[in-house]
């Protein structure tokens, strides 16, 4: 659940019984700037982390919870994430990187025979490529 503290509990008090045996674990602005703080999120960036946190599917809470580790991971997708997402076959997406992978190596080649470091971006294209390979491997 996400929302104010009054909110919260009129939704607590709506689902629960006054009596009922309780444990809850609470997440605030506060823990999240701390859990994410060598990232140092934005207030914006926070309020989304905590919105998600809030929603996360309880079966799924009980398998992984929600740890310091996960709320960065997903500070990092937030980052990365222009908020479109489109599926696409694998099989394509398998070919792509091959010939990403494929040029890039090919790239890497010719840098060396010229003397030169490849460059940031290289290095950071071919870490995206073995993440997204590893992603479809899973």
């Amino acid at each position: 659940m996400f929302g104010t503290r009054e909110e919260l509990c009129l939704e607590l008090e709506r689902m629960f019984t006054q009596d009922e045996p309780l444990a809850l674990l609470i997440w605030t602005e506060e823990g999240v700037h701390t859990a994410c703080h060598h990232d140092k999120p934005t207030d914006e960036e926070v309020m989304l982390l905590l919105e998600t946190i809030g929603s996360v599917d309880m079966e799924c809470y009980r398998e992984e919870g929600v740890s310091n580790k996960g709320i960065r991971e997903v500070l990092m997708t937030l980052r990365e994430d222009d908020g479109r997402c489109i599926s696409v076959p694998a099989s394509v997406l398998e070919r792509l990187l091959k010939k990403l992978e494929r040029d890039l190596i090919r790239e890497e080649g010719i840098f060396w025979d010229d003397g030169r470091n490849t460059s940031d971006q290289h290095k950071h294209t071919m870490n995206d490529v073995q993440t997204l390979k590893a992603r479809l491997a899973a």
